[in-house]
C-alpha cells in the first residue's frame, strides 16, 4: 500500500512540474515561453522599459543641474543686456547735451565697454553649459536608451498628458469633424495631438480603416515599427480594398518589417507592391532597396 502511494506522489508532481500549454506566449510570467515573434519584440521593449525607469532618476537629476546652470547665466545676461541698453541711451542723451564734460562721457564709454567685456564672458559660461548638455544627451543616447526610442517614449508620455486635456473637448464632437481635425494635424506634423484626434475618429467609427492608416503612420514616423505594422494591419482588415494610401502602406509596411530585421515578410510586401502598383513612386523605390 504504501508503495502505491509513493508511486502516486512522484505522478502529481511530475503532473505539476510539467509546464501548462496554456501558459505559452504569457508575456507576464517571469520567464515566457512559446512567443511569437510580434510577442518577443513587445517582450524586448517591455525590458527596455523597465531599463529606462530604473536609470530615469539620475537623467532627471543631471538635467535639472543643466538647466539651474543655464537659468542662472540667463538671468545674468538678461542683467547685463538692460545695462548696455540702459548706457548706451545715456550716451545718446550726453551727445546731445553739451552742457555734459567729456570726464562724463568717457566714464560712461569705459562702464559700457567693461559691461560688454563680462558680458562676452557670460557668453563663453553659456556655450560651456551647452557644451556639457549636448555631451549629457549623447550620454544618455548612448548609454540608455536610443534617440529615436526616447523620442518615442517622449511622445507617448506628451500624448498621455495632452490626451486628458483634449478628451473632455473631443466627447461631443462632430465625428467627420473631428477626423478632419486630425488629418488637419497630421500635415502639419502635429503627429501627438492628430494621435488623439485618429483614435478618437475610431471610436466614433468614422473612416476606421483609414484612421488606422494614419496612426501606423505616426508610429512608422517615430520609429515604432511594430506598433505601425499592427496599424496597418487593422487599416487592411477593415478595408481590404485599394486606397489612395495603400502604395504607401504597402511600402512603409515592407521598410517596417526591414527595420524589425523580418527580410521574408518584407519580400512578401514588396512582391505585392511592385505587382499591385507597378507605376507608383513607392514601387520604384522598392525596386531599387
Amino acid at each position: 500500500m504504501q508503495k502505491i502511494l509513493f508511486i502516486l506522489l512522484l505522478a502529481i508532481f511530475a503532473y505539476a512540474e510539467e509546464p501548462s500549454a496554456f501558459g505559452a506566449g504569457d508575456l507576464n510570467s517571469p520567464n515566457p515561453y512559446g512567443l511569437t515573434s510580434s510577442e518577443k519584440v513587445i517582450l524586448k521593449n517591455k525590458k527596455e522599459v523597465k531599463t529606462l525607469s530604473t536609470n530615469l532618476g539620475f537623467v532627471k537629476s543631471e538635467l535639472s543641474n543643466m538647466q539651474e546652470k543655464i537659468d542662472g547665466i540667463r538671468s545674468v545676461v538678461e542683467s547685463q543686456n538692460n545695462k548696455i541698453a540702459k548706457m548706451s541711451q545715456d550716451i545718446a542723451t550726453l551727445k546731445q547735451n553739451e552742457s555734459n564734460t567729456t570726464e562724463e562721457l568717457q566714464s560712461l564709454r569705459d562702464d559700457l565697454n567693461a559691461t560688454n567685456e563680462a558680458q562676452r564672458e557670460n557668453y563663453a559660461k553659456i556655450k560651456s553649459v551647452l557644451s556639457e548638455l549636448s555631451s549629457l544627451i549623447d550620454s544618455i543616447n548612448s548609454t540608455y536608451v536610443s534617440k529615436d526610442e526616447l523620442n518615442r517614449r517622449l511622445s507617448a508620455l506628451e500624448a498621455r498628458i495632452t490626451g486628458r486635456s483634449l478628451k473632455s473637448k473631443l466627447k461631443n464632437s462632430k465625428p467627420k469633424a473631428i477626423f478632419n481635425k486630425a488629418k488637419s494635424l497630421f500635415d502639419k506634423k502635429e503627429y501627438t495631438k492628430a494621435e488623439i484626434y485618429f483614435k478618437e475618429s475610431i471610436k466614433k467609427k468614422h473612416l476606421p480603416a483609414t484612421s488606422n492608416y494614419y496612426l501606423g503612420e505616426i508610429s512608422f514616423k517615430r520609429g515604432d515599427y511594430p506598433k505601425a505594422l499592427e496599424y496597418y494591419k487593422k487599416s487592411i482588415s477593415l478595408y481590404s480594398k485599394s486606397a489612395s494610401f495603400t502604395p504607401t502602406m504597402l511600402y512603409h509596411a515592407y521598410i517596417s518589417f526591414k527595420k524589425l530585421g523580418d527580410n521574408k515578410n518584407a519580400a512578401k510586401f514588396k512582391k505585392i507592391l511592385i505587382s499591385k502598383y507597378p507605376k507608383s513612386i513607392e514601387a520604384k523605390k522598392a525596386q531599387k532597396m
